[in-house]
């Protein structure tokens, strides 16, 4: 297997329509995670941004922000430009958080090509860690109602979540198995500095490559952006065999670049490349 590397710039932007501000603020990040992003707080200002850097090369664009209290990227204002985005000829991403019958018809007729979507099937951890009210059951009815739409669903999974218990990843294999998922990404929980769960511990490179191993046998499998810097160089090491991409790899694995999201489909993947025109 040949394990490319992907680096989520230049051909690809990522854009917060909250700006820097989060309304639900959960407790493992705050919205301090939103600040990497180019805030925007329009639909205007988004179909302006996406035709600037179109021309300037960019031809993907990831959709996310904060949170409202209800576990949703707030999506409805911003729906219209979505699909004038997409009929320049963006693919387009978005970070979803969970949706019903509404959001998931609205993305769907936006055109949007995939929903990174953040699986979590412990109720605790749901609540440790995101200070959502919500089941597990509603994580997978939103997924259901995405896949029905004809977006392509890729479920992100946080290994070592607080909260989260030992056999979870199995049981999201099962689910992702049954739904004929193609492609999962495998995060890792980074302890914040300056949130309330700043003082955790992060996972153990074994258990990451564990998770990735045990998702593997049901999908493809990439390995995010979002693991502890600090745990990158032997992580990365670890999972070569496992994973088929790695977003924002460590620099001594020498892989070839891919300027994009690691959640991209594979039919997708030329016009991303370095020396794509």
């Amino acid at each position: 297997m040949s394990t490319l590397g992907f680096f989520p710039k230049d051909k690809f932007i990522e854009v917060s329509i909250t700006g820097h501000s989060c309304p639900l603020n959960c407790p493992m990040c705050e919205g301090k995670w939103l600040k990497g992003m180019i805030p925007i707080s329009s639909s205007d200002e988004l179909i302006r941004l996406g035709k600037r850097y179109w021309k300037e090369g960019a031809r993907g664009i990831l959709v996310s922000g904060g949170f409202t209290r209800e576990g949703k990227l707030p999506i409805k204002p911003f729906i219209e430009a979505l699909s004038e985005l997409k009929s320049i000829g963006f693919l387009i991403s978005a970070h979803t958080g969970v949706v019903g019958r509404e959001e998931a018809d609205l993305l769907s007729k936006a055109g949007v090509d995939v929903a990174d979507y953040e699986l979590i099937l412990d109720e605790e951890a749901i609540r440790r860690s995101k200070a959502l009210n919500l089941k597990p059951d509603d994580f997978l009815r939103g997924m259901e109602l995405l896949i029905e739409g004809s977006i392509e669903v890729v479920p992100h999974l946080t290994v070592g979540l607080p909260g989260s218990s030992s056999d979870w990843v199995r049981r999201a294999a099962d689910l992702i198995g049954e739904l004929k998922v193609r492609r999962t990404v495998v995060l890792a929980f980074i302890p914040t500095h300056g949130t309330p769960l700043g003082g955790e511990v992060p996972p153990a490179p074994q258990a990451i490559k564990e998770a990735a191993k045990t998702l593997s046998k049901v999908s493809k499998v990439s390995l995010g952006c979002m693991r502890p810097p600090w745990l990158k160089r032997e992580l990365d090491a670890r999972v070569l065999s496992i994973v088929d991409r790695i977003a924002n790899p460590h620099p001594n694995l020498r892989l070839r670049k891919v300027f994009a999201c690691c959640s991209i489909p594979d039919e997708f993947i030329e016009q991303f490349l370095p020396d794509f025109t």
